[in-house]
């Protein structure tokens, strides 16, 4: 899972802290992975956040979290969670409704 825009890194570890903060996700394993560091960077920045979800139900509420932390961002942010050889990107700055995040992150990657 990753974000995109200018402040994705600093955007990724609010993300990340609020995955680890969410009880429902207790059973899901997330890691940070970092992007090597850059002439001139101070250090690694987070490019992507991986999730290993099982059994497939944890889905749902992965999708869900990810939903509400989109709808109360302040600021643009775009989204993109990839499964194997299946990707959603959600433009977050056009939700109608936070739970639009869930259903198209089940519907593309699990086919519900």
């Amino acid at each position: 899972m990753g974000l995109i825009g200018d402040e994705a890194g600093d955007e990724l570890r609010r993300l990340e802290q609020w995955l680890r903060q969410d009880r429902e996700l207790g059973r899901v394993t997330i890691t940070a992975q970092a992007a090597p560091a850059g002439e001139g960077d101070m250090g690694p920045v987070a490019e992507a956040l991986h999730l290993l979800v099982e059994p497939r139900v944890v889905l749902t509420a992965v999708a869900a979290s990810l939903g509400t932390w989109a709808g109360v961002r302040r600021r643009a942010v775009r989204i993109r969670v990839r499964s194997g050889n299946k990707e959603v990107e959600i433009d977050a700055s056009r939700l109608q409704d936070p739970d639009e995040v869930a259903i198209r992150i089940v519907r593309v990657l699990d086919g519900r």
